[in-house]
């Protein structure tokens, strides 16, 4: 039987255009819940992580790097994206536009698994 992966409190926002917002929240038991909305109303996909996807999500944010900000370029309104990893003393904030995630692989790559999990 395989150790069960632990995880700290991973949060990611995003503001978009449109009245579009996108919310994931994992809770350190492995539970996650995904709200996503637009002009009409949906609702929230609440799930449980399989221990694969626990575990990539764990090796993750080992390579996730230090905080750091990304500010959106002049003139854009939207896609502005925070991710809050842990509480407390060991919180880590990461505020940043959407469009500079290419910069940021270790960023973009937790994301990305973030984005699939439902």
């Amino acid at each position: 039987m395989s150790k069960p992966v632990s995880l700290p409190r991973i949060r990611y926002r995003v503001v978009g255009q449109d009245d579009y917002m996108l919310s994931i929240d994992v809770t350190a038991d492995s539970g996650f819940v995904i709200d996503a909305g637009d002009y009409t109303s949906h609702k929230p996909t609440e799930g449980t992580l399989t221990h694969a996807q626990a575990g990539h999500l764990a090796e993750l944010l080992e390579r996730l790097g230090p905080p750091r900000e990304h500010p959106a370029p002049a003139g854009a309104t939207g896609f502005i994206a925070e991710l809050t990893v842990g509480d407390g003393p060991k919180l880590r904030h990461y505020r940043f536009w959407e469009g500079a995630l290419d910069e940021e692989p270790d960023i973009r790559n937790l994301v990305r698994a973030l984005e699939v999990l439902g």
